[in-house]
Parts: C-alpha cells; sequence; structure tokens
C-alpha cells in the first residue's frame, strides 16, 4: 500500500510539472526529460528537465519528500542551469533569487501530500520564472545582474 501510495504521488507530480510548465516547450522550445532517484537521501525525489540546446538553456524542477525532525516535508525547487555548465555562475536558483528580493515564498507541503497544494506551488513557482526570470529562459540574458553581488 506504501509503495502504490509513493507511486501515486510521484506520477501525479510528474502529470502536475507537465501540465503546469508546458510553456517551456510550447513558446520556449524546451523538451523534457525525467529523472527518479533512490538513495538514503530522500524518500522520494524526481527531476524534470527541460532542455534548450539552441538557447544554452536547462530549466529543472524538483520534487523531493523527506523526513525533517518528525515531520515528512514535501519539496519543489526550481534552477536554471547555463549549459555546458563550467562553474557556479551558470547555476541560478529561482528560490535564492526571490530570497534575495524579499518575493520568497513557501514551495513547502508539511506532513500529508496535498495535489491541490502542490498544483499551486508549481503554479506560483511558473509565475515567478515568467515575472523574474524570462530572460534567462529566452536566453537572451545570464544572471549577471539578477544576483547582488556579496563580495
Amino acid at each position: 500500500m506504501a509503495q502504490e501510495l509513493k507511486n501515486h504521488r510521484m506520477e501525479t507530480t510528474k502529470d502536475l510539472i507537465l501540465q503546469v510548465f508546458c510553456f517551456l516547450e510550447e513558446q520556449y522550445s524546451y523538451t523534457h526529460i525525467f529523472q527518479e532517484k533512490m538513495d538514503d537521501t530522500f524518500i522520494e525525489y524526481l527531476q524534470v528537465t527541460y532542455i534548450n540546446e539552441v538557447k544554452h538553456r536547462e530549466v529543472t524542477i524538483s520534487y523531493t519528500s523527506g523526513k525533517v525532525y518528525d515531520e515528512i516535508r514535501y519539496t519543489f525547487t526550481i534552477t536554471i542551469t547555463r549549459t555546458p555548465y563550467s562553474d557556479l555562475e551558470d547555476f541560478f536558483s529561482l528560490s535564492e533569487y526571490l530570497q534575495s528580493k524579499g518575493k520568497d515564498f513557501s514551495t513547502n507541503i508539511v506532513k500529508d501530500f496535498n495535489e491541490q497544494e502542490a498544483e499551486k506551488i508549481l503554479e506560483k513557482l511558473a509565475v515567478s520564472i515568467k515575472e523574474n526570470a524570462l530572460e534567462i529562459i529566452e536566453g537572451n540574458q545570464w544572471s549577471g545582474e539578477y544576483y547582488p553581488r556579496k563580495d
């Protein structure tokens, strides 16, 4: 029963990601690949990576579940990588950027996975990408002017 529930969550999450982020394929010519990992770090791990070789970009939407203290947390994250990746300057974390601008929000579901809550989080992430990182996705700019310098 537990394995069936896990499989259902993973399939539901994959479908939600494909539904919410279809604009990457339809408007910006990205293609997607899936990756599921099994390791001791996470209970569940799913990664959908949208790739645009012409624009040298990879947009990765990750879903993980793990135990934090005594609670199970289901978490969504987005990163954008400039390819070919050579150093940290080629990596853009949407949550770090939003946090630096005071626009961050929770991307966690605590205790029980809820499909409607997952969809709301993914939709907020999609809107955040469109409002805050569209030039990066379009391939017109990289993150040089996005992060405040800390040195």
